[in-house]
C-alpha cells in the first residue's frame, strides 16, 4: 500500500469529521450510528476505522477540532496588541462565531449545543468543554481590565464578573442563532449599543477603532 503524506492524513481525518458533524445535525448525536458515519464521509469501514476506533472517539474529535479551530479565531481577537472598545470588540467576536460555525455548508450551531448537552452525562466532553470555558473566561477577564485602564469601564468593577457577563452574552447568542436565527454581528452590536446608550465607548476620543460599525 502507497504511503500518504501528513496533509493527505488530516484531510482524511476532517473528511470524516465533516461527515460526523452532518451526520450530527441531521440526527443528533446518540441517534447516529457508525454506519451512518460512515455511510456519510463516502469512505469504506475499513478506512474510517483506521483514524478512528468508533464513535466515542469521534465525538470527542468532533468536539475538540471544533473547539481548537475557533480558538484560533477567538484569540486573534482577543490577543490583539490594541485592545478593542466594547462595541468593536463585540461585533469582532460574533464575526468570529459566524465564520467559524457557517462554512462548507454546515451549521455548527447545533453541533456546538449538541456538545454541550454531551458534557452534562459525558465526563471526557465535559473537561474539554469546561478547559476551553475556563481559558476563554480567562482571556475575557483580561480584555476587561484592559478596559478598566482605558476607562471604558469602571475601574472599581469586578473584572471577572463583568467577564463572566460577556461569556453569557456570547455563548447565548450561539443558542439564539441555533434556535431562532437573527444573531448576526450587526444585529447584536446595535442591540449592545441601544441597550447601554452612551455609556458603552466605541473607542478613545478623535479616533476609530478597528471594526468600528461607524
Amino acid at each position: 500500500m502507497p504511503k500518504i503524506s501528513e496533509e493527505q492524513r488530516q484531510a482524511r481525518r476532517d473528511q470524516i469529521l465533516a461527515a460526523v458533524w452532518r451526520c450530527f445535525i441531521r440526527k443528533g448525536v446518540h441517534g447516529t450510528s457508525m454506519e451512518d458515519i460512515i455511510r456519510e464521509s463516502g469512505l469504506s469501514a475499513g478506512a474510517v476505522y483506521l483514524y478512528f476506533t468508533g464513535k466515542q472517539e469521534l465525538i470527542l474529535a468532533a468536539i475538540s477540532t471544533y473547539m481548537s479551530q475557533l480558538r484560533g479565531l477567538l484569540q486573534a481577537v482577543l490577543m490583539q496588541e490594541e485592545t478593542l472598545a466594547p462595541l468593536p470588540f463585540v461585533h469582532e467576536m460574533v464575526s468570529a462565531f459566524t465564520k467559524h460555525t457557517k462554512r462548507q455548508g454546515i451549521d455548527l450551531n447545533s453541533v456546538i449545543l449538541m456538545g454541550w448537552s454531551e458534557a452534562q452525562t459525558n465526563s471526557d466532553v465535559k473537561a474539554l468543554v469546561t478547559n476551553f470555558q475556563t481559558g476563554y473566561l480567562d482571556a475575557l477577564t483580561n480584555v476587561v481590565r484592559q478596559w478598566q485602564q482605558h476607562k471604558y469601564v469602571r475601574s472599581e468593577a469586578d473584572a471577572e464578573d463583568i467577564a463572566k457577563a460577556l461569556l453569557s452574552f456570547f455563548l447565548g447568542s450561539i443558542v439564539q442563532e441555533a434556535l431562532l436565527g437573527g444573531a448576526d454581528p450587526a444585529t447584536l452590536t446595535r442591540g449592545i449599543e441601544g441597550l447601554l446608550g452612551a455609556s458603552v465607548p466605541q473607542g478613545p476620543p478623535g479616533k476609530k477603532e478597528h471594526g468600528s460599525l461607524s
